[in-house]
């Protein structure tokens, strides 16, 4: 009955902070304070994207930035080129890098250490070269920008901030539903026994290098979707900046400072994060203010929360979750004495 009532509780609590969420562009004047909200709602999203292969399968990637670029460049390039709207070319973007990431996934989840790390931030510099390069397409390190001609919903361009609010607000919310669906899944709970133990996994039988690959391919097309609703928002993308290796930085800072492995994590870290990255811009621009507060914001939590923001709202430590799986043992094997004695009797 306890379970089912805590249960309840927080489930009012997040109808409450969804619908508090809801209103705020309602309450908040000035469309600067918006576009900040926005921003969060995106690396929120991208960081539960990274949440997926990085936190709940502990493969470390640097080039989500990368799917970023695929989704942004081909909302981008056929939006200008061929009029087609954003919500038309995402299934192509998806598609590229549902492609990618089963290549890059195929060549190193099947050994082990740090190649796949490796092998994503090669892939992310090679495509930030292979869109320099081929400029005729992508009109290469000068960007393409996206003239505002009016606001349409289906070119995905506002006069202001506060569509881009909503449907950033529902993405997240989208996300964060299939995420834990997913946690929730068979193939979900083989990616908690592997990233516990690998060799135990296998040796129950589960296939690692499938289970790994899928989470890969989620996150990937999950990134890819935000990315082109991220182009869309900025309304000017270039490889130095949708394709940099600072943006991969900046979406895997935002789930380990809100903590990996977790729903709430990458969403904590992101309305932490990307606030203070405004102010560190403001103050010490000039100074590289946001690098040094990457460097900065991992060194504290690695040393006092190594398991992230979130830890701070979590109430059973170990030791609970120890005293009460040896509670429910002895309970069991109480039991099944009882029964025994019964059935000698």
């Amino acid at each position: 009955m306890r379970k089912y009532k805590l249960l309840s509780i927080k489930n009012i609590a997040l109808v409450v902070l969804v619908a508090v969420m809801a209103v705020i562009p309602l309450i908040v004047k000035g469309n600067y304070i918006i576009s900040i909200f926005v921003s969060c709602l995106i690396f929120a999203s991208l960081g539960s994207a990274w949440n997926i292969i990085g936190g709940y399968g502990a493969q470390i990637s640097w080039c989500h930035s990368a799917f970023v670029t695929i989704g942004a460049y081909s909302n981008f390039i056929l939006s200008v080129n061929f009029g087609i709207s954003p919500f038309l070319s995402m299934p192509i973007g998806m598609l590229i890098s549902f492609i990618f990431a089963t290549i890059i996934g195929h060549g190193t989840f099947k050994l082990r250490g740090a190649y796949f790390s490796i092998a994503t931030i090669a892939f992310a510099e090679s495509l930030r070269i292979a869109i320099q390069y081929f400029d005729k397409l992508t009109k290469g390190a000068a960007g393409i920008y996206v003239t505002y001609t009016g606001s349409s919903f289906s070119k995905l361009t506002f006069k202001n901030d506060i569509p881009f609010y909503y449907i950033a607000l529902v993405l997240l919310i989208l996300i964060v539903i299939i995420i834990y669906r997913f946690t929730k899944s068979k193939t979900g709970h083989y990616l908690g026994a592997i990233k516990g133990n690998e060799d135990a996994a296998e040796s129950l039988g589960i296939e690692a290098f499938k289970v790994k690959l899928t989470a890969f391919q989620l996150s990937a097309i999950f990134t890819s979707v935000i990315g082109a609703i991220y182009g869309s928002y900025l309304t000017y993308i270039a490889p130095s900046s949708t394709c940099g290796f600072d943006l991969s930085i900046k979406i895997g800072v935002v789930a380990i400072v809100g903590g990996i492995g977790t729903i709430a994590g990458p969403i904590i870290g992101a309305f932490i994060f990307i606030p203070l990255i405004e102010i560190a811009s403001k103050l010490l621009g000039q100074i590289g203010g946001s690098q040094m507060l990457y460097g900065l914001l991992l060194i504290i939590i690695v040393i006092f929360r190594p398991e992230g923001v979130v830890s701070l709202f979590k109430r059973k430590s170990k030791k609970d979750d120890v005293v009460g799986e040896t509670a429910k043992i002895n309970e069991e094997t109480k039991n099944g004495q009882g029964r025994k004695e019964n059935k000698n009797g």
